[in-house]
């Protein structure tokens, strides 16, 4: 104990200064450090910009403080904190954006994660295999700001500065069609399918598609798409017939679309305008017919050979189709009456006065008027014959200018258009009417007379005074030469003359009597003249008969005229 008090006694004591120097020197470095931490410290937050939150369905690739976020390939900000959200349905990504980009952020602002992507329609993000994922940022259209976003798991097929239009489809089903799937124009891509969605109340699906420009102002108000997906083969008998748009369009589907040369509104589609999606080409190139207007036709007319589906034309050109034939007793005299029911469309007449902008409603009274004045000038309904080998029927609807005035009758279910006669039954008609008026002639007794005076002839030209008369002529004729030239030496002037007159009468004698065995020959049983005249007598005779037999069969089967007699 005392060696340790002596140990503390030999210790050096401190010195105290009587005056205190003051602020050391010491201080300056901590104090620098200090202005200099506060000034990167602000210059590293002024030079942040908006923090965003964007929600993924899984953060996969993304890695805190290293993934980036780009716009147009440039650095923009980067990703500082992943979370789930409350539900863990959710990874919750929190980013730094770089100064002056709250310009970009708005209602309408997607993110995506852009990562390595192969599809039918070929390959994206490749680049990602060894830079690593990042988001990728579309600013949209300017709408509210807003710093909270859902992010797109698939990358939009268009972006907000794209230039074209966009246009809706309708079809019956989607096919192999998908998101991403090109559409082509004449082979060659000018767009793209960008969504699909099922329309349960309509019973259709719904697809939206991208046009680029320049090929959106080929899209008029007649274009007519088709779904191109997979490959057409048709058997001919040319060859097989193969057709397909491009290998990609077999694998992921397409979309064609083309606008032919035709009488209807070709003025260019504004942007959001639906069109029909057909199955085929073949398909798209018939008209579209969204209308059908119902009416009755009463036919006199026998109508073997109609069938429902068949065609209503107008002058040749298709207007309707039959929807229903059947017996109904008529209310005036009781008497049953065929029924036609056919269905008109409008859409199949191009009506230059028609206001494209009318609805349903509309444009249903104004084909009823329109089909009102046409029936007050004469347009009547009739049956004919579509084709002459199957006997198949149709209904043809033309002027009729002897028709008698009529007008359409709404008294019942359905409007009754006035109908005429087909020209197969006036045909008929006429053919029987000549029949008859054959028949009526006394075939029998004109035949009978023909021969009595054919055998008239025959006895007179065979008779033998007819033979007595020309020989006793040709004595006569004799002996006056034989006076003329005894009186010739005395008178030979005159005589020269009677000479003459002589040979001249000599001469015609034998030419008549030449013409007279002629005929003889001829009138003869056994002659040209005699035996064609019998047999044309005879021919005529069996013709009259054969006559009234076929007027007799066709006055009980009028349809042999098209079918032919029955074995």
């Amino acid at each position: 104990m005392k060696e340790q008090n002596d140990r503390l006694e030999e210790l050096p004591e401190a010195l105290v200064a009587a005056d205190h120097p003051g602020f050391s020197f010491v201080w300056l470095v901590p104090l620098v450090a200090l202005i200099i931490g506060i000034v990167l410290i602000y210059k590293e937050y002024s030079s942040l910009g908006p923090s965003v939150e964007i929600r993924f369905q899984s953060a996969e690739g993304i890695e805190p403080n290293k993934t980036e976020i780009k716009y147009r390939d440039v650095v923009i900000g980067k990703v500082k904190n992943l979370q789930f959200t409350d539900d863990l349905s959710h990874v919750m990504v929190e980013a730094q954006l770089n100064k002056d980009m709250e310009s970009l952020l708005s209602s309408d602002t997607r993110f995506w994660v852009v990562r390595p992507r192969i599809g039918a329609t070929g390959a994206s993000g490749i680049s990602t295999l060894f830079s690593g994922v990042y988001i990728a940022v579309d600013p949209g259209e300017a709408g509210a700001y807003t710093q909270q976003f859902v992010g797109l798991e698939e990358p939009p097929k268009i972006l907000s500065d794209a230039r074209g239009s966009s246009f809706r489809l309708r079809a019956k089903s989607l096919g192999s069609i998908s998101i991403g799937s090109l559409v082509y124009h004449r082979q060659i891509q000018v767009g793209e399918v960008t969504g699909y969605r099922l329309v349960p109340e309509q019973d259709y699906v719904a697809l939206d598609v991208f046009i680029n420009e320049p090929a959106n102002k080929l899209v008029r108000r007649n274009t007519r798409f088709w779904n191109v997906s997979g490959m057409d083969v048709e058997v001919t008998g040319g060859g097989v017939k193969v057709e397909m748009e491009s290998l990609t369009s077999l694998l992921a589907g397409g979309v064609a679309f083309d606008s032919a040369l035709t009488l209807g509104d070709d003025q260019p589609a504004a942007e959001g305008t639906e069109f029909q999606l057909y199955e085929s080409r073949e398909e798209s190139q018939k008209k579209v017919v969204q209308l059908s207007l119902p009416y009755i036709l009463y036919f006199d007319d026998s109508v073997r050979g109609l069938s429902v589906g068949a065609s209503v034309e107008f002058r040749g050109i298709p207007v309707g189709k039959v929807l229903d034939i059947s017996l109904e007793e008529s209310i005036d005299d009781g008497l049953v009456r065929i029924a036609v029911l056919v269905g008109l469309e409008p859409d199949l007449v191009p009506f230059e006065s028609l206001d494209p902008g009318l609805d349903e409603e509309e444009r249903k009274a104004f084909f009823h008027s329109t089909l009102e004045k046409l029936v007050a000038k004469g347009l009547r309904a009739r049956l004919i014959t579509g084709n002459l080998l199957s006997g198949q029927l149709i209904v043809d609807m033309d002027f009729d200018k002897e028709a008698e005035m009529a007008s359409i009758d709404y008294s019942g279910k359905y409007p009754v258009l006035p109908t005429t006669t087909g020209s197969l039954t006036s045909i008929t008609n006429s053919l029987v009417a000549i029949l008859g008026k054959l028949k009526r002639l006394p075939l029998d007794e004109m035949g009978e007379h023909f021969l009595k005076v054919s055998e008239g002839m025959d006895a007179l030209v065979n008779s033998e005074g007819l033979l007595d008369s020309v020989k006793s002529l040709s004595l006569v004729l004799d002996h006056a030469d034989q006076i003329l030239s005894i009186v010739g030496d005395k008178t030979t002037p005159m005589l020269d003359e009677m000479a003459r007159l002589s040979t001249d009468a000599r001469k015609m004698v034998q030419q008549a009597e030449k013409t007279l065995q002629q005929l003889e020959k001829s009138a003869s049983d056994q002659g040209s003249m005699g035996g064609e005249l019998i047999n044309t007598m005879r021919e005529l005779a069996a013709a009259a008969r054969a006559v009234r037999g076929v007027a007799d069969y066709l006055e009980r089967h009028p349809e042999a005229l098209l079918q032919g007699k029955a074995r």
